[in-house]
């Protein structure tokens, strides 16, 4: 399975990765929130323990939040890893990765266990074959919090059921352009879905990446929830197909000069602020979705994380000042971007 930052997309790059979640408890075990520091530690101890007997090939890489540095958790956050959640409770939870960092388990984060696989594109069914194996290997090894009628039992009512969380990320700069968004959301809304924003500063939104998912997993088979997803996104990817094609016949030659001037700007520029290189970045995705710019569509994907505050500073090993942090940005931008 291809990491999604390295992994080229299809639907012409509008979808950028997928994320499928499986919330589950174990039995007759207090809710993560309510555990002790003590006891949630001795939860991660059991299922590291199972993953490294029986599932990996190689060797899980464990990551206990309260001895790791702040730094590098957040990278794993700007990859899409792991929650902010996790984050929170640091003294008692913990992340175990596979090597190619497409599988990652969440331990006493709002549920005991949250397995997850991040994919390239909108290729769903791949992501959801490597959890249910997993996840079929664990229940071997411990009773999961199960009600016949109910279905798994999680933290939120709105969990229950499957407890399974589907998410698309896509690209929308013409229905954001536009002002549709806020539309389509009533419609998901209406449908039993969300979209948001991924980036979001004072909240205030930019970069014109959303995360479409649904909200419900109760009375839905996870074959009914990933095919209704699925439906959902492409045709959020045809309206923005047609928006697109609207704003091309109406302003072409705007457009055109938008995202050649980000390009040029991305290529050249001394310092670069996070929000700023963000939307630079939009605009030239845009771009190589239109066929104007060639440039390979994983080069922006790294670009997308690694112009991340914390994960520039992981990468470099060291924290820098404001204006440190937009030279470095704007260093290695320009070093990615001139890779052939």
């Amino acid at each position: 399975m291809k990491n999604w930052i390295n992994g080229e997309c299809n639907n012409n790059n509008i979808v950028i990765s997928n994320s499928i979640c499986l919330s589950r408890n174990l039995k007759e075990v207090p809710f993560s929130n309510r555990l002790t520091p003590t006891e949630a530690r001795k939860n991660i101890g059991l299922i590291y323990n199972i993953l490294k007997n029986e599932i990996l090939d190689e060797e899980p890489n464990l990551y206990e939040i309260w001895n790791e540095d702040k730094l590098l958790i957040k990278s794993y956050l700007d990859k899409q890893l792991i929650t902010k959640e996790l984050i929170k409770n640091s003294d008692k939870t913990a992340f175990i990765l596979n090597k190619d960092e497409t599988l990652s388990i969440m331990i006493n984060e709002e549920d005991h266990i949250k397995l997850q696989c991040v994919g390239s594109g909108l290729d769903l069914q791949e992501s959801f074959n490597v959890l249910t194996k997993i996840d079929d290997k664990i229940e071997k090894n411990v009773h999961y919090a199960f009600d016949e009628s109910l279905g798994y039992l999680t933290t939120h009512p709105t969990n229950l059921g499957t407890g399974m969380k589907v998410s698309v990320n896509v690209h929308l700069p013409a229905l954001t352009f536009n002002n549709e968004i806020e539309n389509f959301g009533k419609g998901l809304t209406q449908i039993g879905m969300s979209i948001k924003c991924i980036f979001e500063d004072n909240k205030n939104t930019y970069g014109n990446i959303y995360k479409i998912s649904n909200q419900v997993t109760l009375g839905l088979t996870e074959e009914e929830i990933i095919e209704n997803l699925k439906g959902a996104v492409m045709s959020v990817i045809s309206e923005e197909k047609k928006f697109r094609e609207v704003l091309l016949s109406k302003c072409k030659y705007e457009v055109e000069d938008k995202i050649y001037r980000a390009y040029g700007l991305l290529k050249s520029a001394v310092l670069l602020g996070e929000q700023e290189a963000t939307e630079l970045l939009s605009s030239v995705r845009m771009g190589v979705e239109l066929s104007l710019i060639d440039i390979e569509s994983s080069k922006l994907n790294k670009l997308l994380v690694f112009t991340r505050d914390s994960s520039l500073q992981n990468y470099l090993g060291k924290k820098l000042s404001g204006t440190e942090l937009n030279y470095e940005r704007a260093k290695i931008v320009r070093s990615i971007l001139a890779v052939i």
